[in-house]
């Protein structure tokens, strides 16, 4: 990969570094942080702190997917840093442009990913 093409993909993996980082910020910021008192009383209001829990344990998964996903983002720029960037870890085979496109922080190529999600191990 040349220099030209490491910067395009160095600079689309900081802008979707900065939209998750973004996104994870107002999670915490609107559900992993509010302190709303849980109310006793009629079933409504137990209705209502059932739905906050479940909004709350839905904004977890989703934090933890998009935290994973980052980490990924962040292990990319690394390999760009390192110059190992769309080499693929299993055959150490050029990943295709187009995976890398669709796929930026791609660590292996199509075949060898398919074998990893497959067969569990290269």
């Amino acid at each position: 990969m040349n220099k030209k093409d490491a910067k395009k993909f160095e600079k689309l993996l900081e802008a979707e570094r900065d939209r998750l980082s973004s996104g994870l910020r107002r999670i915490e910021e609107e559900h992993l942080y509010d302190a709303s008192p849980e109310q006793a009383g009629d079933l409504t209001s137990y209705a209502e702190v059932g739905t906050e829990h479940f909004e709350r344990e839905t904004m977890l998964n989703i934090a933890s997917s998009e935290s994973q996903r980052l980490r990924e983002i962040n292990e990319a720029l690394r390999r760009i840093e390192q110059g190992s960037y769309g080499i693929c870890e299993g055959c150490n085979k050029e990943i295709p442009r187009k995976r890398l496109e669709v796929f930026p922080s791609a660590r292996h190529c199509v075949e060898c990913q398919s074998k990893l999600e497959r067969e569990g191990v290269l």
